[in-house]
């Protein structure tokens, strides 16, 4: 009987499970859309009860998921802002149940840009709430509550402001590069636990993080972002999303971080 030859690059992620923290919209949702389509089960987090109804029901239907299954899909809300974080945190983990096989972190909020006179320590608080130190406790929380398991990875999100100066970005800017040191420094205290860590730094992609703004200025940000790059163009969702799944695959990269931004620190 001639024995069957089995997957070796298309199936490392079936089977795993995953904690999406941001998983309900813009990069984390296309993360935990790719994750379903290659056969593992998400669990999806944001601030919005109602942001996450609409991703478990999105993500779980045949009509706008491929290889959908209810059953691999599940989420819940989490506060990432104030001294609740923590044990927010840890009420998340409890819903999900068990261990996760890797743990993305993409939760982000409004930009804060304004001249340095304006800057205040609350505003400071409030820029690294989410960004900083909902993704330092959320891993604080996965090791320390071993729910991460021994062969896992955690994946965060930066962007190319940390390595990019603009003018009235410093307190973003500021965060955006501890976060490289953060992944950096988790990589090296976490390998005795036998899980990596790495960073996804994106140039500017659309999102829903722009919708806000008025159509002619979304307009108008977006064709200079894209003009400042070598590719000429802004990143799609779908673009980042491989950085992602391959930063899950690779179990021999840790400590790195890997830049999608079109080649922006080339250009003159």
């Amino acid at each position: 009987m001639t024995t069957q030859t089995q997957p070796r690059y298309t199936a490392p992620l079936r089977g795993t499970r995953t904690l999406v923290i941001g998983g309900t919209s813009g990069i984390g949702f296309g993360v935990a859309s790719a994750l379903i389509e290659e056969g593992g089960s998400v669990h999806v987090a944001s601030s919005s009860s109602a942001k996450v109804d609409d991703a478990v029901r999105r993500l779980s239907s045949p009509a706008t998921q491929y290889n959908a299954d209810a059953s691999r899909v599940t989420g819940s809300t989490v506060s990432l802002s104030g001294p609740q974080m923590e044990a927010s945190l840890s009420a998340l983990f409890q819903e999900v149940g068990g261990q996760i096989d890797h743990l993305v972190f993409t939760s982000g909020d409004a930009l804060a840009i304004k001249p340095l006179r304006e800057w205040s320590y609350d505003d400071l608080v409030r820029v690294g709430d989410v960004r900083y130190f909902g993704a330092f406790l959320a891993i604080k929380t996965a090791i320390v509550g071993g729910h991460l398991k021994r062969g896992g990875s955690i994946t965060l999100t930066s962007g190319s402001i940390a390595e990019q100066p603009r003018p009235d970005w410093t307190a973003v800017a500021g965060f955006a590069e501890g976060l490289v040191g953060l992944t950096r420094q988790f990589a090296l205290d976490l390998a005795q636990h036998g899980v990596r860590v790495n960073l996804v730094m994106p140039g500017v992609v659309k999102t829903e993080l722009w919708d806000p703004m008025p159509q002619d200025v979304r307009d108008h940000v977006l064709a200079e972002a894209a003009e400042a790059t070598l590719t000429k163009k802004c990143a799609e969702v779908q673009d980042l999303v491989h950085a992602y799944l391959y930063l899950m695959k690779d179990t021999n990269i840790t400590g790195q971080v890997i830049r999608s931004d079109g080649g922006s620190a080339l250009v003159p």
